[in-house]
């Protein structure tokens, strides 16, 4: 089976899509998050603390997550047009024989 240059591009392509949003998940993941506001506090002497529930992720985390995804699903469709291509081939070889 021969491969096309459009397929190794396509590959390469998501590798690297993939690759970036790794690089930025990490990054991301690894940058301390802050916050603040400014609000009425009813109680002087208390001091709020986020409970366990509370998750915050930077931009530069949720950007990671993006492109990641997209690079997931762009690799994704190229092993299922690889697939089907290559069964679509195999198909094609037995009819004519």
């Amino acid at each position: 089976m021969k491969t096309s240059a459009t397929s190794i591009v396509a590959w390469a392509v998501a590798g690297v899509v993939i690759a970036v949003g790794v690089i930025m998940l990490a990054v991301g993941l690894a940058t301390p998050v802050e916050f603040g506001w400014f609000a009425y506090q009813p109680l002087a002497g208390e001091v709020f603390t986020p409970g366990n529930g509370g998750v915050f992720v930077s931009r530069i985390a949720i950007v990671g997550w993006v492109i990641l995804t997209i690079g997931l699903i762009a690799a994704a469709f190229l092993t299922g047009w690889h697939v089907a291509r290559r069964r679509h081939q195999r198909t094609a070889s037995e009819s004519a024989s």
